[in-house]
């Protein structure tokens, strides 16, 4: 398998991630309208917004990954494809496994708003860990790609060589 470079797969993480946060700030800013100035309303809705972000980002990659596709919007920019260890089109099941690492963010918000704000900041570092482990080995697959049994690979040209 030909795995691609880890800054391709950073890069490509960003772009949907700018995707994702358009969405995300729409949704977020109708909760926050919603709620008004009750900060005891403002932590409910707030919760329930993440709540619903967090499985539009899981929805969103199982739909891209899943699908004939194999890839995101911003690994298609790459190139790049998610298969299973024969590199062939991976299944719903690992697909979903390999999100558990976006669902973190849900206990890391709902630590923040609780006010346990050392658990919040405890989650979100292992968020960022867990993201990190593209520069290990091996062949540069994180985490999340590893307990999946998956491959983000380099699969064609993309829009960038």
């Amino acid at each position: 398998m030909n795995y691609p470079e880890w800054w391709q797969r950073l890069l490509a993480g960003l772009i949907d991630g700018v995707i994702l946060a358009i969405v995300f700030f729409i949704i977020n800013t109708i909760f926050g309208a919603m709620a008004g100035t009750n900060l005891s309303v403002l932590r409910i809705v707030l919760v329930l917004a993440v709540i619903i972000n967090t499985g539009l980002l899981v929805g969103y990659k199982v739909f891209f990954e899943s699908s004939t596709m194999q890839a995101t919007p911003g690994k298609m920019v790459f190139g790049l494809k998610v298969v299973d260890a024969g590199g062939n089109r991976a299944a719903l099941k690992p697909v979903i496994m390999r999100t558990w690492p976006w669902w973190l963010n849900i206990l890391g918000v709902i630590g923040a708003l609780m006010l346990i704000g050392l658990f919040g900041l405890l989650v979100a570092l292992a968020i960022m860990g867990i993201f990190f482990t593209f520069f290990n080995p091996p062949l540069g697959r994180c985490i999340h790609d590893q307990t999946a049994d998956l491959h983000v690979i380099k699969a064609g040209k993309g829009m960038f060589a």
